[in-house]
């Protein structure tokens, strides 16, 4: 049987070249938007490093000397002692669970202080690339770092107290070769510093600038003082379901606010920073989400419309096999088989075309060559699917036909 498809395809070459090339073309087209979607979206399937529900962000401010409302400190009361103050008044409100303050270290921003991390008691040739986030040791609690090792919360927090750092994992330094896990329990020195010292405590999940970025360096959660550090943000963690209760009683209560000349302002979720940080990412996205779905419609439509006029011209065919005593199953499974045979030749003819440049969409895509083929697999089973439901009514139909009809003009 199979001789004698490849015969018939054989003998019907001119016919079926232009459904080669035609399913070629397809496969190579949807394989393109596939990977181009895939690379804009990858970043949502790994892990994103901290969790953003329920928290909120509030900017630092102070009132200059120069404003109505500035208030004289007396000799016992300082700007860190008013900014612990609230702080404390913040963590102490019953919707709250967790309250840090924070520099570069809230996600959703595209601000980047890259800097190299080296071993302080060896020279490496190989540095690690850290994007430098700062915060009081409660970031930890409020956006639920996670670490590689199995580590809790707590222990987080209480390394962060002692001064040290977390460092977290990082393709581009795996690439080379080395294991961000050689760092723990180091000693380290930052941007060639010698006098930048601390010990890495932990390795936790990179924490990306958004959900589909893919971050080409590592993290470095770098404590803050309490008592001596600028920091010009404060997070806060509240308990599920609580947001909008202590949004609301936050902007009523002025004591939430402000302590004497250190107040907090413009509140907002992370949720909404995301939202806004990623705006047009999500555009994007969509658009090609879009584009993917009318090119699969107007494939389908296109097979539909081929494989429909070539069982028009092979009702007789059909008729001769059903009158030679072959069954609607066998005759269903030669007409796939036909299909999916030319199918096969269209995706010879697709990867010759697509694979010569897949080395370098992969490398400015950063995808692997794994990656590439899993989406060239997608694409072909996209096709034979198509095939599949273009042939399947007007198969049915053709042996439908009694073969007395089918025939009376031959």
């Amino acid at each position: 049987m199979k001789r004698a498809l490849l015969t018939q395809i054989k003998n019907d070459w001119r016919e079926n070249v232009w459904i080669v090339v035609e399913l070629g073309v397809v496969i190579a087209a949807i394989w393109v938007i596939i990977t181009v979607l895939y690379a804009l979206t990858q970043g949502l399937f790994r892990e994103r490093g901290f969790t953003p529900d329920d928290v909120y962000v509030m900017q630092v401010r102070m009132v200059q000397k120069e404003s109505p409302e500035y208030v004289v400190p007396d000799s016992t009361a300082g700007f860190y002692d008013d900014r612990n103050a609230l702080l404390r008044r913040l963590a102490e409100h019953p919707d709250v669970e967790a309250v840090a303050m924070s520099r570069n270290a809230i996600p959703y921003n595209y601000n980047f202080q890259g800097i190299n991390i080296q071993y302080s008691d060896r020279s490496d040739s190989i540095d690690y690339m850290a994007n430098m986030r700062y915060g009081t040791p409660e970031i930890v609690k409020v956006l639920k770092f996670k670490s590689l090792t199995g580590k809790d919360e707590k222990m987080l927090t209480e390394s962060l107290r002692r001064g040290e750092i977390l460092l977290s994992n990082s393709d581009t330094y795996e690439e080379q070769g080395r294991d961000p896990k050689d760092f723990l329990g180091k000693i380290v020195y930052i941007g060639g510093d010698s006098t930048r010292q601390y010990k890495v405590a932990d390795l936790i999940a990179q924490v990306r600038r958004n959900d589909y970025e893919l971050s080409w360096g590592g993290t470095a959660i770098v404590p803050l003082d309490e008592n001596n550090d600028w920091a010009s943000h404060v997070a806060v963690r509240v308990k599920p379901g609580y947001g909008d209760s202590f949004k609301q009683t936050f902007l009523k209560d002025k004591t939430l606010q402000r302590q004497r000349n250190f107040y907090l302002t413009d509140i907002k979720s992370l949720m909404d920073i995301r939202e806004a940080n990623q705006r047009d990412n999500d555009t994007t996205v969509r658009m090609f989400v879009v584009v993917m779905g009318f090119l699969l419609v107007t494939i389908f439509l296109g097979l539909l419309g081929s494989f429909w006029f070539r069982m028009q011209q092979r009702v007789s065919e059909i008729a001769i096999r059903k009158v030679c005593g072959a069954t609607r199953v066998e005759i269903f499974r030669r007409i796939i088989s036909e299909g999916m045979t030319l199918l096969v030749f269209g995706a010879v003819i697709a990867s010759a075309c697509v694979w010569p440049f897949c080395h370098y969409a992969g490398d400015m895509l950063g995808m692997s060559w794994k990656e590439v083929l899993i989406i060239e697999f997608v694409a072909i089973f996209f096709v034979a699917l198509s095939i599949v439901l273009s042939v399947l009514y007007p198969a049915r139909r053709a042996m439908s036909i009694e073969p007395a009809i089918a025939i009376k003009d031959e």
